[in-house]
């Protein structure tokens, strides 16, 4: 992502909250308007696309950007679920269902098309910080939450080096 700063930069993200935009002007005409619980729905999940995208940017890891961009893409077949029932209940004309479930369909190529570029090998962002194991994790959850940093974690053949006892209830 050379150039990029900010989750504001990214083309991808642009286009959501564009797509985002139109829709929710959109519901906000006619019959349409007059049906709250889906008005609530589709706009939740056009938000939740660019929101998403935003987030998983700003998680500092590849990993984690790509779980988020999921996530993205399943708001995004929620959204375009509710644009199947708007224009099941009229509230749509075709054209304007066709338009905005193919911005839809566009929008979910380019997100696939970014974590493909960003998962394939040398693509430059793979190693801005290392993933943690398992282990590395639960340490960091038991110091963050104790205050205290973890006890040592006992040796899978059962000696103890550090030459104490051992205690019995």
């Amino acid at each position: 992502m050379p150039g990029v700063r900010n989750f504001t930069d990214l083309l991808i993200w642009k286009r959501a909250r564009t797509w985002s935009k139109e829709i929710f002007w959109r519901s906000q005409d006619g019959t349409f308007s007059r049906d709250q619980r889906l008005i609530v729905q589709i706009n939740d999940s056009t938000e939740s696309v660019m929101s998403n995208i935003a987030e998983g940017f700003g998680r500092g890891t590849q990993e984690e950007f790509v779980i988020f961009l999921g996530y993205a893409l399943g708001s995004l077949l929620e959204t375009q679920s509710h644009l199947c029932a708007a224009y099941d209940r009229k509230y749509l004309a075709k054209e304007e269902f066709g338009r905005f479930y193919e911005t839809g369909n566009e929008l979910r190529k380019m997100i696939i098309g970014f974590i493909r570029s960003m998962i394939m090998p040398r693509s430059g962002v793979r190693n801005i910080r290392k993933t943690k194991s398992w282990s590395e994790k639960v340490a960091e959850i038991f110091e963050r939450v104790t205050g205290s940093p973890p006890p040592p974690i006992p040796s899978a053949s059962g000696s103890r080096s550090d030459g104490d006892a051992e205690v019995k209830p």
